[in-house]
């Protein structure tokens, strides 16, 4: 059975994640699960919110979100048609 816990308590089990894990992400709360044994098997870390002031891509800070929305507008080869194209298949 996998046990949910945040600072070292036991705050649930995985039956309890669907409810509890929005709950403890959204207060900021690291969640822990472990196994029957005590061993860690996942940590769950909170996505702190996007900051404004950061580029979308660290590194081209010129990229914004428009060319961003333009680039996956655009037409798309598949992994199959990439190796074929780079002579791999």
């Amino acid at each position: 059975m996998v046990t949910l816990y945040v600072g070292g308590q036991k705050v649930g089990t995985l039956d309890d994640a669907p409810r509890l894990i929005p709950e403890l992400i959204a207060r900021n709360q690291r969640v822990e699960l472990r196994d029957e044994n005590g061993n860690s098997v996942a940590t769950l870390y909170p996505t702190p919110p996007l900051d404004p002031n950061e580029p979308l891509v660290p590194w081209d800070p010129t990229i914004t979100r428009e060319e961003l929305e333009r680039r996956m507008a655009e037409p798309a080869y598949t992994f199959e048609e990439a190796r074929k194209m780079l002579g791999w298949a």
